[in-house]
């Protein structure tokens, strides 16, 4: 056979797994993302170990199959159809419960997809309601999980000494960042062409292209950097993004702080805490001394981010969110990606209401107040929960170089915080109720 024939034959991995989630039919919305497709945990979390098992299945897992893996593949996704709906009630059942227990630690679709996935396999679709099952799951899973490498954090950070020693090692490491002299418009030049549209595979790889540029070039550095010391080099605001609380941006503290809600301002043993919570595998995290030594050089860096790709990433990222308005019905945008975000967030239900009760001048609850300040701010609550995800990136040295998933993660972020502002909306309801 020859290549060509070959190249003619194969089919892309994430094609057949999306168009075989497609044939599943309706029941699994919360598995997936906007355009229908699995979010890229699902296929990490549940398809890919659970589904294709790729560890006993090794030719499932190549980038291009031939087209009798192709099928082999739809017909074993397609295949486990009921129980992928019944993980999917299940994944709702425990995120409500999680949000009744007030439980924050821990991605919850991370730590939540495969168990739900199992309890599908050997329970079924989860009893309506069943919150007691639902309360034990989660109990079990979250049991201990924080306590002792917080505690040895704590017990750590109680040492006067090695305060002092993290202080020291902080005061070298922010006098070492310095801004280059290299110029920042072609940077800036290439965001069009990574957050624009690609209408064909040539563009694509062009855009692709173009963003493996932008990793390796100087601007992302040279801007974090002159928010250490001239802030007024800069396009935007740190402290009207919501990022930093003072301009210039000054050193964090190694514990405590006064503004923690700022990313550029949490304090050294705030952002390590955060790294615990977050792990699900904390045996291949450094021990507690070392991940407090990195996380001094880390937020020292440029934008508190150690790795260039996540650097690059956090500035695309401000891009983006300086055109989102979504209480603005004139607000333009400059790159496609933004404008679909935009389109998106204008027809949320709750949108459209808050731009109602601010045309109608009437009361407003102060729950529906602090979602209306987010909207009009939106940049802030959407660089808060970037920089958090990028900084896990970063902790983890999880890549940023693949300009689709960059894109997603800036889509993703955008869900994330308007799937918050409903539940805010829905709260407040709630409580109305039963009041």
């Amino acid at each position: 056979m020859s290549t060509d024939t070959a190249v003619a034959v194969a089919h892309p991995r994430r094609a057949v797994i999306d168009r075989a989630w497609r044939a599943i039919g309706p029941g699994v919305e919360v598995l997936s993302g906007d355009d229908g497709g699995p979010l890229r945990r699902t296929v990490k979390r549940i398809i890919d170990p659970l589904v294709l098992r790729l560890r006993s299945n090794t030719q499932f897992s190549a980038p291009f199959v031939a087209a009798d893996v192709a099928e082999a593949m739809h017909h074993a996704i397609v295949a486990r159809g009921a129980q992928l709906r019944a993980a999917a009630a299940w994944f709702e059942l425990l995120k409500r419960e999680r949000r009744r227990l007030r439980i924050t630690s821990g991605n919850a679709q991370e730590l939540y997809f495969p168990v739900c996935f199992e309890l599908a396999v050997t329970k079924g679709a989860p009893a309506q309601p069943d919150s007691g099952a639902a309360e034990s799951v989660l109990r079990d899973i979250h049991a201990d999980r924080d306590r002792t490498a917080i505690e040895v954090l704590n017990t750590y950070s109680s040492d006067h000494l090695v305060i002092s020693e993290l202080a020291e090692q902080l005061r070298s490491s922010w006098s070492d960042v310095r801004a280059g002299t290299e110029i920042t418009r072609p940077f800036l030049a290439g965001l069009t062409t990574v957050l624009g549209a690609a209408d064909s595979h040539g563009a694509a790889s062009a855009r692709q292209r173009v963003w493996q540029a932008l990793i390796a070039d100087a601007t992302p550095y040279n801007l974090g950097a002159a928010a250490h010391d001239d802030a007024s080099q800069l396009p935007w605001s740190i402290v009207a993004l919501g990022l930093s609380s003072v301009e210039p941006q000054g050193p964090p503290a190694i514990i405590g702080g006064s503004d923690s809600e700022r990313p550029l301002n949490r304090s050294v043993i705030d952002r390590v805490r955060a790294t615990l919570r977050r792990a699900l595998d904390r045996e291949e995290l450094p021990d507690v001394p070392m991940l407090c030594e990195e996380e001094v050089d880390r937020c020292c860096a440029p934008w508190g981010l150690l790795a260039e790709d996540k650097q690059a990433t956090l500035v695309a990222g401000i891009e983006v969110a300086v055109d989102l308005a979504p209480l603005s019905e004139s607000a333009t945008t400059r790159y496609d990606l933004a404008r679909q975000i935009q389109a998106r967030l204008r027809k949320e239900a709750y949108v459209l209401h808050a731009r109602r009760y601010l045309a109608e001048g009437g009361p407003i609850h102060p729950r529906q107040q602090q979602v209306i300040d987010d909207l009009a701010a939106f940049a802030r609550p959407y660089l808060s929960r970037l920089w958090a995800r990028l900084h896990g990136r970063d902790v983890w040295q999880e890549p940023c170089d693949d300009v689709d998933d960059v894109r997603a993660l800036l889509e993703g972020v955008a869900r994330s915080v308007s799937l918050d502002h409903r539940q805010r909306i829905k709260t407040m309801l709630e409580l109305q109720v039963a009041g």
